[in-house]
């Protein structure tokens, strides 16, 4: 009778293993459990009933602890041993770099034949399949059998191909490791099994049963290691989720066929499935969110019985629907750092930097409340007149005004990134960062002044999480033994330093913070494998996500990979194929299923977050064999058409049903104290929008002015400097209006706008307005040399007669009016900006009316436009020829007169004043939609147009 000392115990429901692992755990106190993750280590103990402060309990492992932890027991036995230094993703990164860069240095021809080794992407999976090929206890000399080649030596003939050059890397890789006493990951069970030679260890072992659960399958290293286990007599049980995937699947139990006894510990009933079929991703969420709740209130579960799984693509949106819909939530795996706010401003300090510390960007980071600063509202004034940019004119003007802690800030980020841009080994690189966050700027004992509220300590205590990741990183690289050997010395460029910064960042977590008990448990992209809920939720099961994309890894193929498999002297080594990593995907979505107690829901949305569309997972495929592995006992379907609940219960807090939105939506309409008083200037305004008119000119509401130039200064100088110059041309003879201005630019520019002459950045305005200005002056000496002898006088500023329709007197000023013989008055008004704004103003047209209430002519109303040197306007029926004596010859194009006769538009004008008066007499105005005036309304987030009419106005003028 052959004895099988391995056992492997199969079970679909993680839950009904309490019973067996209590059992054997009882039976043997010394046993030594193995589990796939640090989740799964609470879960055991959980199982186990070991919650708490105890001693004495169970050892449990990861296969990252199995060289440790056997070296601990050696040690303890009196055996010294050199324990290997275990590679981190970013040092392994580092490491695979360093040997790339040797490759490359030596071999001109490699980047012409293989294009990619030049990308940094190169690096990640070069490194994926060096992890592979270790995991397989793959021998370089047996990778080499796929290129026919009789021996392996350092002058390959095959690097310039890729699995030649993924050969070669390879066998560098484990000389590094071996050289510098380095290990990867995937190489800590081969090391452990090498300690199995040592007879007192193994003796040791003989008497502690290797308890290994959750593992579906294993890679031949972790298999040979339990194999040798084996061979040294010590008791093995295997826990295995059962894959439900048939005899072809190549998991545990092929691996150990001959050699282990399988039975069964958990019953095979199928997974209950209610499916949710929705419109697009944040529906599915909100979808999900709302049967939650209701799940909850009939007292069915609470929400500590629920699991949600999320892919990480769905995280931003889950946080934000789940908190909208305040269902309290935690996650048992933390945050990485480049999902923490310390890591969002690292990011941005260094898009600064890379656009030379922009004006708005530095003013963002020196508002940022982790550096303790608030700024004047008048200092800010200040610095937005000079909009300052580039380390030295940011320093230069800070310190010149007293404000030297902002100066010496911004000298410290500049100095950080210009230490990175020189380049920087890795060990330096993160005491500079540290040194910089925690010492330079403090960020740590600002955040704490400035958490005054209770529900933000979760952002203080994220900060001290993200400094004490930094720190214990830097301290490994300065004093951890052995070092990385030459890898740690390299010199890495700028966007080297930066990919292991990212790389850290993107692997290393921090400890979540403490939730309330009663919370629903999140678990993004997924789960441990002894996680079980009463409700277990799986999101996005599309096609997309279950099995998403499965390519051909790029330097070994499944070519390349049957050629070694179909090696008849490499038996054991499997290298999964293609259709091999789908029937993986499909193994992990079934174990998902089996993830509950009660019921399993899963979401699927029709398009996804880019509009593309989506189809539900094969996976789901029903058919005669599945019968047995799950049922769907509900379906729910929420297109977008259903966005809002209608005639069905709806969450008070969260939703608004639909049929309370069928009756009209009523404009929300600024109301004010009447008025009896109207400035004509105005009415453009109003026409626009009687609300725009109402926060911008009753209300004074106006946003804080943009950096840079300011044109309501560039109005009134150029005001000032027409005033001016038409008083020197009509006092000077022999100068024309263009020489006039010429000469009085600077003066005018100076006194009014100073910043013009003195500000690097504003000299370009400064010249385009000059240019406008002189082209303007051309066109208007012209004009004035056809009108000179009807000339008679001019006024500037003019008050114009008051007026009163309904109650409401009205009132203007002119900025010039010429005096003609025989005409009458000719209206000018001054515009920065170009014609095309003015084509339906009535603004002059109620200048024009004013002045015909009071009995006074106007021959003309013309709007002098800078911006495209054009002069538009109207004139009057009596002086129909007007249009001949005012065009000079050569300016026809420069000249606009409209059809429409000034006394029609006055008309029209006076048509809208009526309805203007009603307005300001009521106090009441009511927001007038349209596209062109809504499109670019600083005024949205007010008149909610969007929620009454549903829908932004697009670029090309679609809602």
């Amino acid at each position: 009778m052959i004895f099988l000392a391995i056992t492997i115990h199969t079970y679909r429901l993680a839950h009904q293993l309490e019973r067996p692992l209590n059992e054997i755990y009882e039976a043997r106190k010394n046993l030594i459990f193995i589990v796939p993750s640090r989740e799964d280590k609470n879960l055991l103990l959980e199982m186990l009933s070991l919650k708490g402060f105890r001693f004495n309990l169970p050892q449990i492992w990861q296969w990252g602890d199995l060289y440790s932890g056997l070296s601990d027991i050696l040690r303890r036995s009196g055996f010294e041993t050199v324990v290997k230094r275990q590679l981190d993703p970013p040092d392994h990164w580092l490491v695979v770099r360093h040997l790339v860069h040797d490759i490359l240095a030596s071999s001109k021809e490699l980047k012409e034949k293989i294009p990619a080794v030049g990308q940094p992407a190169f690096i990640e999976t070069i490194g994926r399949q060096l992890h592979e090929l270790i995991g397989e206890d793959t021998l370089p000399e047996d990778l080499s059998t796929t290129l026919n080649c009789k021996s392996c030596t350092d002058d390959c003939p095959h690097l310039t191909e890729p699995t030649g050059l993924l050969c070669h890397i390879y066998k560098k890789y484990l000389s590094y490791l071996n050289e510098n006493d380095l290990a990867d990951s995937a190489q800590i069970p081969i090391l452990a099994r090498k300690l199995l030679d040592t007879e007192s260890l193994a003796r040791q072992l003989k008497d502690r049963p290797f308890v290994l659960v959750g593992f579906m399958s294993f890679m031949r290293a972790q298999r040979e290691f339990i194999d040798t286990l084996d061979d040294i007599g010590a008791s093995i049980d295997i826990f295995k989720p059962d894959s439900t995937m048939g005899d072809e699947f190549y998991d545990a139990e092929q691996q150990f066929a001959e050699k282990a006894f399988i039975g069964k510990v958990s019953e095979d009933r199928p997974a209950k499935i209610r499916l949710f079929t929705c419109g697009d991703p944040r529906q599915e969420l909100e979808t999900l969110a709302r049967n939650l709740w209701f799940k909850v209130e009939e007292g069915v579960l609470t929400f500590k019985d629920i699991a949600i799984e999320i892919p990480s693509p769905y995280k931003s949106i889950a946080e934000d629907v789940l908190n909208a819909y305040r269902i309290p939530w935690k996650s048992g795996s933390g945050k990485y750092l480049n999902e923490t706010m310390c890591w969002d401003l690292v990011k941005r300090l260094k898009i600064a930097k890379d656009e030379n510390w922009p004006f708005l960007a530095t003013i963002g980071l020196l508002s940022n409340p982790l550096f303790g600063f608030d700024l004047p509202k008048e200092f800010l004034e200040f610095l937005k007149e000079r909009i300052p940019s580039g380390a030295k004119e940011w320093t230069d003007i800070l310190s010149k005004s007293g404000a030297t802690e902002s100066t010496r800030i911004i000298k410290k980020w500049d100095s950080f990134f210009n230490h990175i841009k020189r380049g920087s080994n890795v060990e330096s690189l993160f005491q500079r960062l540290l040194k910089l966050l925690d010492d330079e700027l403090e960020i740590r004992k600002r955040a704490g002044a400035c958490v005054t509220d209770p529900s933000l300590d979760e952002s203080l205590y994220e900060v001290s999480k993200f400094l004490e990741a930094l720190e214990k990183k830097a301290l490994s690289l300065a004093e951890s033994l052995p070092e990385l050997g030459p890898a740690q010395k390299d010199m890495l460029s700028e966007a080297e330093g930066w990919e292991y910064l990212n790389r850290f960042a993107e692997e290393t977590r921090i400890l979540p913070p403490k939730r309330k008990r009663e919370s629903v448990t999140i678990y993004f992209d997924s789960s441990p494998v002894l996680a079980t809920h009463k409700l277990y939720v799986v999101i996005n099961a599309t096609s997309q996500q279950w099995p998403g994309k499965i390519t051909d890894p790029p330097l070994l193929n499944d070519e390349a990979r049957r050629i070694i498999h179909e090696n008849a002297n490499l038996a054991g080594i499997h290298l999964p194929l293609r259709h091999e990593r789908r029937q993986q995907k499909e193994a992990l979505f079934r174990r998902h299923l089996y993830a509950s107690t009660e019921e399993t829901w899963l979401t699927f949305s029709a398009i996804d977050a880019q509009g593309r569309p989506n189809k539900l997972s094969p996976f789901l495929e029903m058919d005669g064999e599945k019968e047995d592995l799950y049922i769907i006992v509900e379906e729910t379907r929420r297109p977008l058409s259903k966005l809002l609940p209608e005639g069905e219960r709806f969450l008070r807090e969260a939703e608004v049903p639909k049929d309370k939105l069928s009756r009209p939506r009523r404009k929300p309409i600024p109301s004010v104290k009447p008025k009896d008083e109207g400035y004509l200037s105005d009415i453009d305004t109003w026409v626009q929008c009687p609300a725009l008119y109402a926060y911008r000119s009753i209300l004074k509401l106006f946003q804080p002015k943009e950096a840079g130039l300011d044109a309501q200064k560039c109005g009134n100088m150029l005001h000032l400097l027409w005033s001016k110059a038409w008083k020197m041309r009509s006092s000077e003879k022999g100068l024309s209006l263009e020489a006039c201005v010429e000469q009085l630019w600077e003066e005018v520019v100076e006194s009014t706008y100073p910043l013009l002459n003195h500000i690097r950045k504003l000299h370009r305005h400064r010249e385009r307005l000059r240019l406008q200005v002189l082209r303007l002056a051309r066109i208007q000496e012209e004009i004035y040399l056809k009108l000179r002898t009807a000339f008679a006088s001019t006024e500037w500023e003019r008050q114009l007669p008051p007026f009163t329709i309904n109650d409401v007197s009205f009132r203007g000023r002119a900025d010039r009016i010429d005096h003609l013989k025989e005409i009458g008055q000719i209206l000018w008004d001054y515009k920065t900006a170009g014609s095309k704004n003015y084509e339906n103003s009535l603004q002059l047209a109620s200048y024009a009316l004013a002045l015909s209430k009071a009995d006074q002519k106007t021959g003309g109303a013309f709007y002098l436009c800078h911006s495209d040197s054009m002069c538009l306007g109207h004139i009057s029926k009596e002086h129909k020829g007007l249009d001949k004596r005012l065009v000079p010859e050569g300016y026809s194009d420069n000249i606009k007169i409209k059809r429409e006769k000034l006394e029609d538009i006055a008309k029209r004008a006076e048509e809208q004043l009526i309805s203007w008066a009603k307005d300001l007499t009521s106090g009441s105005f009511e927001p007038h939609y349209d596209r062109k005036t809504c499109k670019d309304c600083q005024y949205k987030v007010l008149c909610r147009k969007s929620e009454i009419e549903g829908g932004e106005w697009l670029e090309n003028g679609e809602q």
